[in-house]
């Protein structure tokens, strides 16, 4: 399944909650933000990538300007507005952003359906795709960081990242691995999932998309 048919199977699936769902429901994943702020950011990603404005993309003040300067708009406004993105923004999901924009929207997928309490689609094809560009950023933090190598070990097969063999082995699902990937997780949560030695070295590097969460999240 090509990325740009990965990533408008999650839009159509997030649209059909929202609709139905509370667009105020507070996004614990996402402090501050709403359900509706969270499609404005993913509306407003989509354009700012297509347009290369990254401004602020580093420090976290990129997402909250998309969110930001649309405040005034209602969720059908926003809904119209990522619709035409998609289209302008087609082209790029076949270039290394694609991978970028699939780990994004499946997160942030699940972080509304915490919010508005409709768990599913763990399962999906489409986690699976969204590990892709998370995974390769440990690995690449971790031979940056000359960190010893680690292999998860997932329900389609095992996975070695970083340089050199395993010194140890984290056992858990396609889903629960983009959720600690993604910062959705804190260090006592990741503690509890199934390791073979302490995870303590790992621990600073594992939260590759959206920074190290302090507090526990369910979901």
């Amino acid at each position: 399944m090509s990325n740009a048919v990965t990533y408008d199977a999650a839009r159509r699936r997030i649209i059909s909650m929202v609709t139905e769902g509370d667009p105020d429901a507070a996004v614990e994943a996402c402090p501050g933000w709403t359900v509706k702020d969270v499609v404005a950011h993913l509306a407003g990603g989509l354009a700012d990538f297509t347009e290369r404005r990254l401004d602020g993309y580093e420090d976290g003040s990129w997402g909250e300007r998309q969110v930001r300067d649309r405040r005034d708009r209602s969720m059908g406004e926003l809904l119209v507005e990522w619709e035409r993105n998609f289209q302008i923004a087609e082209g790029l999901f076949d270039s290394p952003v694609g991978a970028v924009l699939i780990a994004e929207i499946i997160s942030h997928e699940h972080d509304i359906r915490t919010a508005l309490g409709q768990p599913g689609e763990r399962d999906n094809v489409a986690v699976r795709a969204a590990l892709t560009r998370p995974l390769q950023e440990l690995d690449k933090r971790m031979r940056e960081q000359h960190l010893p190598a680690l292999r998860i070990t997932l329900e389609h097969g095992d996975r070695v990242v970083g340089e050199g063999d395993p010194a140890g082995v984290l056992r858990t699902s396609s889903f629960e691995l983009l959720r600690v990937l993604g910062g959705r997780r804190s260090d006592d949560q990741v503690r509890s999932l199934d390791w073979d030695t302490d995870p303590g070295p790992w621990l600073p590097v594992l939260p590759v998309l959206f920074g190290r969460r302090e507090t526990a999240l369910v979901e």
